[in-house]
């Protein structure tokens, strides 16, 4: 398939999106972060009747919010998706959106460019058919979801009524109503430092996180075999770094190592660090002193209710396409569990594509599935508002 062959509204909107590079500023030199996409969007919906304002978050990174109002605040549907992407890697040809074998190639195609190219597929579509809506629709893009964040943390403070959110993100689309959380801790040895010569003068911070490695090993890996969720899974641990001394010739006086802890539905993460903490501690008795852990990033496990008004709607939407309407949980985490543990909105997790090809050299997305995602959210938008089936 080429560019030519892609007749689908979102399709067209996707490549545009493709060609803009929106690197995360956090990723490094030559990122260029989210204002050209920004730019894009806010000149877009503005064209196709909708309210648009931009949301200060960050220097020069803005969300872009758009409004279609018809008087229903009390049954607000919200559109999400971030328009940042991860490095450009050693992809080849990244901003050049191509056609092959029924998939579209290039960075941001499948997370989560896709999904937000539908998503501005049903706001227009639905800017021009307004008189048959029963639900206000807002979009946000959002900045910063693949770093910190901060998009959708800022699109909270706007504190507008919202009965029901999607997010868009690669689920193959399945809706998704759990996601795991993460509890992210840096975990630092002290010791004292000498030279290599008369180790015996010093203490070699390395040996004790030696002893920290073992506890995650031997002591937090086997309980979290016991913790899980139907649908997200295990709750899973991993040291991700690891970094110590300043020279061969020194004993070293710092190590430290940085934890990523996956939360499943249930857990807090703040919970879950605090047990860490205190478990470790315990474990090194004597040596506890020597040890620090203190928090990096935290996020909530996502957990909506299979009968809350956004799910049953969704599957509404999904079986209107002849689709499979099961919900399921996903390992990774999304913007949506802030949406619902920091606002209490019932939000789903939805889009075309799958996490398999997110992030990876050559990332793709399948054209067929953009182009149901675009008549899913169409769908969902038009049914929101009205009493279930």
């Amino acid at each position: 398939m080429n560019i030519k062959e892609a007749s689908h509204p979102a399709l067209r909107i996707l490549e545009d999106l493709v060609r803009i590079q929106s690197v995360n500023p956090h990723f490094g030199e030559g990122a260029q972060g989210e204002e050209g996409v920004a730019a894009y969007l806010e000149k877009r919906l503005k064209q196709a009747g909708l309210t648009v304002f931009r949301q200060p978050v960050l220097d020069g990174r803005d969300n872009i919010i758009a409004e279609l109002r018809i008087g229903k605040p009390d049954s607000t549907l919200l559109f999400e998706a971030h328009m940042d992407t991860v490095s450009l890697g050693s992809m080849e040809d990244p901003l050049n959106p191509i056609y092959r074998d029924g998939r579209l190639y290039g960075r941001g195609a499948c997370d989560t460019k896709s999904s937000l190219a539908g998503m501005v597929y049903a706001m227009e579509y639905w800017s021009r058919n307004r008189e048959q809506l029963q639900a206000d629709l807002v979009l946000c893009a959002a900045v910063d979801e693949e770093a910190n964040y901060r998009g959708i943390l800022k699109f909270l403070e706007w504190q507008a009524p919202i009965a029901g959110a999607v997010v868009g993100e690669p689920t193959e689309l399945s809706i998704v109503t759990a996601t795991k959380g993460c509890s992210r801790m840096a975990v630092r040895t002290k010791g004292k430092a000498a030279h290599s010569a008369v180790p015996e003068e010093g203490d070699n911070a390395i040996y004790t996180m030696m002893d920290v490695l073992r506890f995650i090993r031997e002591e937090v890996e086997p309980q979290l075999e016991r913790i899980s969720h139907p649908k997200c899974g295990q709750a899973t641990v991993v040291v991700g770094t690891i970094n110590g001394g300043t020279q061969i010739n020194i004993v070293p006086e710092s190590c430290a190592i940085q934890v990523d802890r996956r939360i499943i539905p249930g857990e807090t993460p703040d919970g879950v660090r605090e047990k860490f903490t205190t478990d470790l501690l315990d474990y090194l008795g004597e040596h506890a002193e020597k040890v620090e852990v203190s928090e990096l990033l935290s996020d909530w496990a996502l957990n909506t209710p299979e009968k809350s008004s956004i799910v049953m709607k969704a599957g509404e939407a999904l079986r209107s396409l002849e689709l499979n309407d099961e919900t399921i949980g996903v390992p990774f985490g999304t913007d949506a569990s802030k949406l619902q543990q920091l606002a209490g909105v019932p939000t789903i997790v939805f889009g075309p594509g799958s996490i398999r090809q997110a992030h990876a050299r050559e990332e793709w997305v399948s054209v067929e599935q953009v182009e149901l995602a675009a008549e899913f959210y169409k769908s969902l938008a038009g049914r929101f508002g009205l009493k279930a089936l």
